[in-house]
């Protein structure tokens, strides 16, 4: 993982340090990269100097995305600011018909499976469910392999992140951003993200024929594998403001 000098120098030898601001796209995950997970994520909150960072981004970048699972109303309260495109569910589209029908079901199976495992709960989105499993005592593998059940024959998918069980209709952020890029006329991206939610957004935007960077925010609890094609792995959502300020102080000398 990189500190303060180490982060200046690999962003000023980066391709997209060498375009113009106004074409670069910056997207970024909110929960443990604009803000530190939490054990409730009704009391989570962006970092003061992540959001400073992103009002200014705001200004003086082409497009400044927050691309989130929250839901998008949860978004809009958690990031207020003017400029800034907001995209809840992991911009996951609206279910068809069939998916709906199989998310509801796996909703109710679900319910039934965790009515014995205490501390867990179920948050159900458009186009999405997280199972939250972080005040239990079972593991990652242990929720999967309880919850699996409930999925056989299913047209949805479903993936382990930080303390959580995604179900959700095929898609996903890289997904989200490879249908909006073209309408923006980017020059450049800049992706960060920390969770398994964001392997598909890291892996969309390092395949770009475009001037590109990935940053991880890292933490513990991320799979081993998650950053292998970040360009700059920092420590959770203190590095990825620092990543954030540079990119300030970059566009504001370009």
């Amino acid at each position: 993982m990189q500190e303060t000098q180490e982060i200046t120098e690999v962003w000023r030898q980066s391709a997209v340090a060498g375009i113009s601001p106004k074409r670069l796209v910056l997207v970024t995950d909110f929960d443990g990269t604009l803000a530190e997970v939490v054990p409730d994520p009704a009391m989570s909150a962006a970092r003061p100097d992540s959001l400073d960072a992103l009002r200014e981004l705001a200004a003086l970048l082409s497009e400044v995305i927050v691309l989130s699972s929250r839901k998008p109303v949860e978004i809009e309260a958690l990031v207020p600011i003017p400029g800034v495109r907001l995209i809840g569910d992991s911009g996951l589209g609206m279910p068809a018909h069939a998916q709906k029908e199989a998310l509801d079901g796996f909703n109710a199976e679900a319910a039934r499976l965790l009515q014995g495992v205490h501390g867990s709960w179920i948050e159900v989105k458009p186009a999405s469910t997280t199972v939250h499993f972080r005040h239990t005592g079972l593991t990652g593998e242990e929720m999967l392999a309880l919850l699996g059940a409930a999925l056989d024959g299913s047209p949805l998918e479903m993936s382990l992140g930080r303390k959580v069980v995604e179900i959700h209709v095929p898609g996903g952020k890289g997904s989200a951003l490879a249908a909006l890029l073209p309408s923006l006329d980017a020059g450049g991206v800049v992706c960060f993200g920390d969770d398994e939610n964001d392997r598909s957004l890291f892996e969309y935007v390092s395949s770009l024929d475009l001037p590109h960077m990935c940053v991880g925010a890292w933490s513990a609890e991320a799979p081993r594998d998650l950053f292998d094609r970040c360009d700059l792995v920092v420590p959770g959502p203190s590095g990825a403001v620092e990543v954030l300020q540079e990119i300030v102080r970059w566009a504001r000398g370009f």
